[in-house]
């Protein structure tokens, strides 16, 4: 399978991953509370109610690694289709990303991940 991939699909595949803390985020409200947009600041209209930092393990008992690899492709395979590959380079990549989550990944540990989660309130005028 390798060697199927045109090299301008590559350069096109782009995944974002905002590896955002929660000190991020506040910072962020901060700014956004300042941010002018046609002389008003709607940004301060925010409040940050809650945000914090959550350690997640994703695992699929039933499965083995397919449930969470359907997960994982789900989410990004969009990425990947922006790029424009053919359907026999989209099933390539698809194959050695699977593969590669393989070796990676045992479903008796599960996928560790992170993620920020914030609770924002509009204030009320």
């Amino acid at each position: 399978v390798k060697g199927k991939l045109r090299r301008e699909v590559l350069d096109r595949t782009v995944v974002p991953y905002f590896l955002r803390t929660v000190d991020d985020v506040k910072d962020a409200v901060k700014v956004a509370q300042t941010v002018k947009i046609e002389n008003e600041t709607p940004g301060a209209k925010l409040e940050l109610i809650d945000c914090r930092s959550i350690a997640a393990v994703t695992k699929d008992d039933d499965n083995g690694v397919d449930g969470i690899f359907d997960l994982f492709w789900s989410i990004h395979m969009h990425c990947i289709r922006s790029a424009n590959p053919t359907d026999d380079e989209f099933e390539s990549i698809k194959f050695e990303t699977r593969h590669l989550f393989d070796e990676l990944y045992d479903s008796k540990e599960g996928v560790p991940s992170t993620f920020v989660a914030c609770i924002l309130r509009r204030r009320q005028e």
